[in-house]
């Protein structure tokens, strides 16, 4: 007796089940049910090709990218061929997390003298599959799936098949995932293929499926799949084993049994194979082989061959030289995704090199710097040469680029570096001339927000307070070329005093050390590397996920923008975030009930605002602290609000250049009485109490009202007090004195105790997995979702572009004064005049 032939996932083994159907054949080979062309070894559990449409078509839910993939299986010629042939399929993911895929199989039958039966002839007859399928996730845990297969051939036996698969896969964790595959559910042909065979040309088949990863991890894993042949209603069984080999590729076996119990009946068919892997190329094959009664067996082989959009563990790549390319300075979340590609950069075994050029500021602040300043750390400490080529630089991309190991610049450009500056924009004379008065009470000297509303220029405390925070700033920046450019801070500081620099006088003075143009840029990053390696744009890659999905995750929020109580919004025209109490609650919520997410990193970047919203967050990430670990990671401004809502994590991050503290509040409003005497308005107010309308714009604050209001803000400040007195484990007296709205450094912060370490995001995220206890590969999934802009997608409509760099660039259309006041203005207009407010003053960020 031989065996014919099975494939990986449908198993074309109708043989091995019906061995006991037909004692009379055995001695001849028996032909099995019309089926697929399948490279083998797969398991109908795990695999997550395109050939998941033919194996189990829920797993296309987890397709990483677009793929097309041809298949040969080959047989003997002393043994029957069905289901040998060819196939070319290709799959791709959709959208909202559904994919699909389209496949066209020819199948080769037998050329010996046997009959499909009934007739009809069996020597000669191909048929062609055409199959299509969809699927969709259920989740992060589940996937469904549905296929349609039609069959087109000359014989009459085998044309115009149709036939329906429905699947379902669960992946529960990492270790273990489960599948059921109803294939021909609709019996689409039950007459034989023989008459002595009683196996039906193509019957329900339905397979019950599971794997295990005992690392968690797809580097081995092996699989037990139990199928029912409802035509011969007799069960086999399928054991399958995958292990992937370093440096090369994945090998694949199978072993299938018909008849286990009945020595008498039972038969084996094994596979055995190799595929390898280079990039998205995937290339292989191997063998079928088994035995049955009498001792007889046969063999086959088979080949794969696949490209596609993703990489799997395999032959490594030839080492190499990247380039990226900053024409726009990144917004907050931009920010980090280039920080997160650095940082895989450094760990990316074939990168010798990254050039970065860098045509405009890289970062829109000194703290946004520092982070990408660390990231150059990174990877040079991981061996990688990095190269930063100028045209016309400022001084944030001097920072950044002062850590690289070589910065070049275009002849014609420059640096455009003369010492930093701050400026902040005071509206007493416009609001004098227009008739609004600003009205504020606040806690302290320190917190001089309201000042740019009721001052002309900064008072004697804010300007010392200004002064004070420049010269840290100034400070930190010297040091850092001090460090990385290796040269005296006297000398750094001297220099300065001659800038900006033309090309040559930047290298004079050591802040770039060569000319290059853009087309020299290859050449300068190989002499950088001391040998030649091929130079390419640096792309994102996306792998084969290591993991089943659905895995334990670090959740990444965002608290970006002013704080407002309600729900979270965005100003386009003046390109300002609104973050509302109702969203963020939500959120937190969300990610504190959500058992996959094992830690959060609240990554701040906020200047404050209502103090009620400001506890409203904090109560939410209270009580998250109490459920998973809560790490704050700082970025360019966690001050005031934006520090009451950090306070509910004991383990705070802050940069050296943040902007924090600024703990106190200010409470206030616009009087416009005088602009509605201008403009020929009254009003009349009627009320049952005195101080009906004491919060009304059509007047000012009573010498009772404003005692009044002395004595709330204080209770609002206590309030701020006793929050961070809980979170820092620090009596109030001790908030106290380095409160009353003083701004601070993160370095500053750090020593007075307001924050824990200093640090960046890659800091805070590498103590969130420790405090976890996950690895380091773990998935980082970033919330709120990105959403766009309603000018973003008026642009986008028009014709310009829908993307946040859209929106930055009309924004940065506006005059610059303008955009200024703008900026300045808009706080104040979307606060409600009977709102406490925690937030600092806006300020046009150092340069």
């Amino acid at each position: 007796m031989r065996l014919t032939r099975a494939h990986g996932g449908t198993c074309l083994l109708s043989l091995l089940a019906g061995l006991s159907a037909a004692p009379a054949a055995l001695a001849d080979p028996l032909p099995t049910s019309a089926e697929h062309v399948v490279s083998q070894g797969r398991s109908l559990v795990t695999d997550d090709t395109a050939e998941a449409l033919v194996l189990n078509p829920a797993n296309l839910a987890w397709l990483p990218a677009p793929e097309l993939r041809f298949d040969f299986v080959g047989c003997p010629d002393s043994a029957v061929k069905i289901g040998c042939g060819t196939a070319l399929g290709a799959a791709t993911p959709l959208f909202w997390g559904l994919a699909t895929a389209l496949r066209v199989e020819l199948v080769t039958p037998s050329v010996g003298d046997g009959t499909w039966g009934r007739g009809f002839p069996y020597a000669g007859s191909q048929y062609t599959w055409l199959s299509w399928g969809l699927s969709g996730r259920l989740g992060d845990h589940a996937a469904f799936g549905f296929a349609y297969d039609h069959s087109y051939s000359n014989d009459a036996y085998v044309n115009s098949l149709d036939a329906l698969t429905a699947s379902l896969s669960y992946r529960p964790n990492t270790h273990f995932a489960f599948a059921a595959v109803a294939r021909n559910f609709n019996r689409p042909s039950q007459l034989p293929i023989a008459e002595q065979s009683g196996a039906p040309v193509l019957d329900g088949q339905y397979t019950l499926g599971m794997a295990l990863r005992p690392t968690g991890r797809r580097a081995f894993e092996i699989g037990l799949e139990g199928r029912y042949w409802q035509g011969l209603d007799q069960w086999t069984e399928r054991g399958t084993v995958g292990v992937d080999v370093p440096g090369f590729g994945r090998v694949f076996g199978s072993a299938e049994i018909a008849n286990l119990g009945n020595d008498a009946h039972r038969g084996v068919l094994g596979t055995a194979g190799l595929e390898l892997h280079w990039g998205g190329l995937s290339a292989g094959g191997g063998a079928l082989f088994g035995s049955g009664l009498g001792g007889s067996s046969t063999a086959g082989e088979y080949a794969t061959l696949a490209l596609s959009a993703y990489t799997q563990p395999g032959i490594p790549s030839v080492a190499h030289a990247v380039w990226l390319r900053i024409e726009g300075t990144p917004d907050t979340r931009a920010h980090v995704a280039l920080l997160r590609r650095l940082w895989k950069l450094a760990e990316a075994p074939d990168v010798d090199a990254v050039t970065l050029i860098v045509r405009s500021e890289p970062a829109d602040s000194f703290a946004h710097a520092e982070e990408l300043a660390d990231a150059l750390r990174v990877l040079r400490a991981h061996k990688k040469k990095v190269l930063c080529s100028f045209e016309d630089a400022g001084a944030r991309a001097l920072y950044v680029c002062a850590n690289a190991d070589r910065i070049v610049v275009t002849p014609a450009g420059g640096v455009r570096y003369a010492g930093l500056r701050s400026q902040y924009i005071y509206l007493k004379g416009l609001l004098d001339k227009i008739g609004v008065k600003g009205e504020f009470i606040r806690i302290g000297p320190h917190k001089t927000a309201p000042e740019q509303f009721t001052n002309e220029h900064a008072g004697p405390v804010a300007a010392q307070d200004h002064e004070d925070l420049l010269r840290q700033q100034e400070a930190v920046f010297v040091r850092n070329l001090s460090l990385y450019r290796h040269l005296p801070e006297d000398r750094i500081r001297a220099e300065t005093r001659k800038g900006p620099f033309v090309a040559e006088e930047a290298r004079q003075a050591g802040f770039v050390d060569a000319f290059a143009f853009d087309d020299e840029l290859e050449r300068a990053t190989r002499e950088l590397v001391g040998r030649s390696v091929s130079y390419v744009q640096d792309e994102e890659e996306t792998r084969a996920p290591s993991t089943f999905a659905g895995r334990d995750k670090i959740g990444l929020l965002y608290l970006e923008g002013d704080i407002i109580d309600g729900r979270s919004s965005h100003i386009p025209l003046v390109d300002m975030r609104l973050v509302g109490s109702y969203s963020m609650q939500e959120q937190v919520k969300q990610l504190r009930e959500d058992s996959s997410v094992r830690a959060v990193v609240l990554r701040i970047e906020s200047p404050g605002g209502s103090s009620l919203a400001s506890d409203v967050m904090w109560r939410e990430l209270s009580l998250l602290a109490k459920a998973k670990p809560l790490i704050v990671s700082m970025g360019t401004v966690a001050a005031s609000g934006g520090y009451y809502v950090a306070s509910a994590s004991r383990d705070i991050y802050a940069l050296p250049l943040t902007i924090t503290g600024s703990i106190g509040v200010f409470y206030g409003k616009a009087d416009v009485s005088g602009l509605l005497q201008k403009l020929g308005v009254t009003v009349d107010t009627y009320k049952t109490a005195p101080r009906a309308d004491a919060e009304s714009m059509f007047r000012g604050f009573s010498p009772g009202e404003t005692a009044e209001l002395e004595h709330k803000v204080d209770q609002f400040y206590d309030t701020f007090l006793t929050r961070v007195s809980t979170g820092r484990g620090m009596s109030k007296t001790a908030i106290d004195a380095v409160g009353r709205g003083q701004v601070w450094t993160g370095q500053q912060a750090y020593e007075r105790h307001l924050v824990d370490h200093l640090g960046g995001l890659r800091e805070a995220l590498a103590d969130a997995r420790n405090a976890a206890g996950v690895t380091d590969d773990v998935p980082i999934v970033e919330y709120p979702p990105a959403e766009s802009s309603l000018l973003g997608t008026v642009l986008k409509l028009a014709g310009i572009g829908g993307n946040q760099d859209s929106v930055a660039a009309a924004v940065d259309a506006l005059p610059p004064a303008l955009k200024g006041v703008a900026h300045a203005l808009a706080p104040m207009m979307i606060y409600r005049s009977d709102e406490p407010l925690a937030r600092i003053e806006w300020v046009d960020a150092p340069q």
